[in-house]
């Protein structure tokens, strides 16, 4: 019966082993843990995707009300969230290019190779999805929101804070911008222009007008019967 050693934090077979001639089921294993570092990393990239969503939604609605730096700032966390989508995206692509390679390949130097490749994208992924990571991230959202309770003068200052890049600061600039012409551009959909509005009075004076020369017309025909009938 083989005895195969496996990582300690990965569970992936020893490379020594591999080598050894236990090639299939090392790569059956490897074929298993990609599947479920894949699985795990498309539930957080659609969890960011959903995140991403309602900052947008969330800076509109700030934008509709007048609220200038509570957009800027949700923005700020958008272009955060979306640069970690990324590089969640390219594991994925990764891990995605390694298990084609492995269930593709016939040659062993091949899987070798292609293992060696899975392997490293599974330790970068896991240290990317550690729950050490997750709750700090959570306290550090926990700590932002706790912040921008406190007083609503923190909304009329920079809120997406001294780490922001340069060119992140422009194009959270560029993005509030376009949102904010595209709030505005809705607004003159939406409301009348003093023509329409001039028109619309206009026909409901003369609606008005018919009513009242028909509700005459009601009482002179009134009167003429009344009169036929006493006479």
């Amino acid at each position: 019966m083989l005895s195969l050693r496996t990582h300690p934090r990965t569970g992936m077979v020893h490379i020594m082993d591999f080598l050894g001639g236990k090639k299939e089921v090392d790569a059956e294993r490897g074929i298993l843990e990609i599947k479920s570092t894949m699985n795990a990393i498309t539930l957080r990239i659609r969890q960011l995707e959903t995140r991403i969503s309602q900052k947008h939604n969330a800076a509109k609605k700030a934008i509709k009300q007048g609220n200038r730096s509570l957009a800027k700032s949700h923005l700020g966390v958008a272009v955060d969230l979306e640069k970690r989508l990324g590089r969640y995206q390219q594991q994925f692509q990764t891990l995605q290019s390694a298990l084609m390679s492995i269930e593709e390949s016939t040659d062993q130097t091949d899987v070798l190779k292609t293992l060696r490749i899975a392997n490293r994208a599974l330790n970068q992924a896991r240290e990317n999805l550690s729950p050490a990571e997750i709750q700090e991230e959570m306290d550090r959202l926990s700590d932002s929101l706790e912040r921008i309770s406190i007083s609503s003068e923190l909304l009329s200052e920079d809120l997406v804070g001294t780490g922001t890049s340069v060119s992140e600061k422009k194009e959270i600039e560029k993005r509030l911008s376009e949102m904010e012409a595209e709030v505005l551009m809705e607004k003159q959909s939406t409301v009348p222009s003093v023509e329409q509005q001039h028109i619309a009075a206009r026909r409901k004076k003369e609606a008005a007008s018919d009513r009242v020369e028909e509700l005459l017309l009601e009482l002179e025909e009134e009167a003429r019967m009344e009169k036929e009938r006493s006479s």
